[in-house]
């Protein structure tokens, strides 16, 4: 009769007939039952393997299924092996003491596992095999763009029915860690645009692990551009350099002095209605125009007709303001924030809003030695920090901070949002790009279609514009915005009134609408009515309200154009800036 394994080492034995046995039987019970114990089967062992039946140090299967290596004693050809109470999917008899087995799929769990023998002995291990889900990558394998010689925070993450750990199996790109925990951080310092592949390994508490190779690319970003300065429009308060009596308007550009070290990148320039700072490739900073309210830096509130330096630094790296803003912004190369001019809750001082506290020359905001942003617009300030952390202050006037309600800021606050690549601010609108080409848009006042959202509906936190992941920079103005895709192609949506959609008509547009056919559009500014954009071929076009000589076009009161008209036949224009709504500056190169 068979045996069973009830236990490791316990065994019984059905009835005995002793006249079956013969009758020279002398073996007793405990004799017949210590053979058998050598004849029934036993499992000693059960590992998790691969598919080629490699033991792995895995404590689990995956409970998509997967294999086993069993080792024991007694085993036969065409032993069956049991999982709970459904036979695995195949059982391979190795020898007497090793059986491979495919498992079926199951739900997450530890089971009990038999192995029966053809003569129908038969093992058990208590919960002898474990099941659970190996770990599922969330994060995608191509990471995120990130720039030379700035600090970024990625995480990584994989899903499992346990706590998962992280760490890298080749080597990570120069600079960079990978902490357990899945925090990707550090510092990339290239020359040259570089793309990075590293394996990482994401292990639960059952050791199961899900390899991946992800990808980093790590851009440069362009020299600043470097050039002569050129301006027009009105100059009622001297902003426009060109030291002559205010009230003179230029209706075409004209050259700003004979200096061709003016600059400009990413926030490296502002203006106002009346007031204008630049910086030089000395990192000096320099401002004309209007000084009311100490605006212009030079501890008084005199006008100026023509660039006046501010105080002795050489470490000015970004300046910043908006359309239509009260004060003024800068960044210096150590990182610290500043700014200067008239007292309101946009200078992120902490103050009370009154004019007694102007600052008539550059002020600190806080401590903090890690900003490397900023952009302004009338009312609301956005800035962000080396690791790649947002911050707004100012108005909160229809939720124009994204902090999801309308409270004022009078001091940097952190917006949740993550993974930006452009960031551009309005005269309340604030519009964001991220990494994967995504538009997002928040603040502001969402009428006449400025969103681009089909919808006339204040938001008080981002939201994602349309579906595009092509989105190279948007530029948001009042009522109108302009932006350019990766494609090269020009997009602009929000309100016509003087044809400033460039589309040839006055029909305001609530979604993103292609400007024309071109393909080469590189960078814009809109605002006030007025539109400009420069292509890759450094040409200048205009177009939508022609006063002041804002078109550039020799005009200085004329017919208003509805769509992009060159200014000139110069193919140098590098950059183009509209200082509120009177005057325009642009770099020569």
């Amino acid at each position: 009769m068979p045996l069973t394994q009830i236990q490791p080492g316990s065994y019984e034995a059905a009835s005995i007939n002793t006249t079956d046995l013969g009758a020279n039987v002398t073996a007793t019970y405990a004799t017949y039952a210590a053979v058998a114990a050598n004849l029934t089967p036993r499992i000693t062992t059960v590992n998790v393997a691969n598919s080629s039946y490699t033991v792995l140090d895995d404590t689990a299967v995956n409970t998509a299924g997967g294999y086993l290596v069993i080792t024991g004693a007694n085993f036969q050809s065409g032993a069956i092996v049991t999982i709970d109470t459904t036979n695995a999917t195949s059982t391979t008899f190795i020898n007497s003491t090793t059986l491979r087995v495919q498992t079926q799929s199951r739900t997450a769990g530890s089971y009990n596992l038999y192995v029966t023998n053809p003569d129908g002995g038969t093992a058990i291990k208590i919960l002898g095999v474990t099941y659970s889900n190996t770990p599922i990558w969330g994060t995608a394998a191509t990471l995120s763009g990130q720039v030379s010689n700035t600090a970024f925070a990625v995480n990584i993450s994989a899903n499992s029915d346990s706590a998962v750990t992280y760490s890298n199996t080749t080597a990570l790109p120069a600079g960079t860690t990978l902490l357990a925990n899945g925090l990707f951080y550090g510092t990339v310092s290239i020359g040259a645009e570089t793309t990075y592949s590293f394996d990482v390994n994401a292990i639960d508490a059952e050791l199961q692990d899900t390899p991946r190779t992800f990808s980093l690319t790590v851009t440069v970003p362009p020299p600043w551009i470097t050039g002569a300065l050129w301006v027009w429009g009105d100059d009622t308060n001297g902003q426009s350099g060109l030291n002559v009596p205010v009230n003179t308007t230029r209706s075409s550009p004209v050259q700003v002095g004979s200096d061709t070290t003016w600059t400009s990148e990413q926030g490296a320039n502002g203006a106002t209605n009346g007031s204008r700072i630049a910086i030089k490739t000395n990192n000096t900073l320099w401002a004309w125009g209007s000084g009311t309210g100490g605006i212009l830096g030079l501890n008084d509130a005199i006008n100026r007709s023509s660039p006046v330096q501010i105080g002795t630094a050489t470490n000015w790296s970004k300046v910043g303001q908006g359309q239509g803003g009260t004060c003024f912004f800068a960044i210096k190369t150590d990182g610290t924030l500043w700014t200067w001019g008239p007292s309101n809750a946009v200078m992120g001082l902490n103050d009370a809003i009154h004019h007694s506290n102007n600052r008539s020359s550059p002020t600190q905001i806080g401590t903090e030695t890690t900003w490397n942003g900023i952009w302004a617009g009338q009312n609301v300030v956005t800035a962000t920090k080396t690791d790649n952390t947002l911050w707004v202050w100012g108005s909160g006037s229809n939720g124009s901070l994204g902090l999801n309600d309308v409270i004022n800021r009078s001091s940097p606050t952190q917006v949740t949002f993550s993974n930006w690549s452009k960031i551009n601010v309005g005269q309340f609108l604030i519009s964001i790009v991220k990494t994967d080409g995504t538009l997002w848009m928040f603040g502001g006042n969402n009428i006449q279609g400025v969103y681009g959202n089909d919808t006339a509906v204040n938001v008080s936190s981002p939201i994602q514009i349309g579906s595009s992941t092509n989105w190279r920079e948007v530029w948001p103005g009042q009522t109108v915005c302009f932006g350019v895709k990766t494609d090269g192609t020009a997009w602009v949506w929000g309100s016509s009134a003087y044809g400033n959609t460039g589309l040839n008509d006055l029909v305001s547009r609530s979604s993103p609408t292609q400007l024309g056919s071109l393909t080469t559009w590189k960078s814009g500014r809109i605002f006030g009515g007025h539109a400009l954009a420069i292509t890759t071929s450094n040409q200048l076009f205009t177009w939508g309200r022609n006063i002041n000589g804002m078109l550039g076009d020799n005009i200085t009161y004329g017919a208003n154009r509805s769509s992009p008209a060159q200014v000139g036949s110069a193919t140098n224009w590098q950059f183009a800036q509209i200082g509120g709504t009177t005057t325009a500056f642009a770099l020569r190169s």
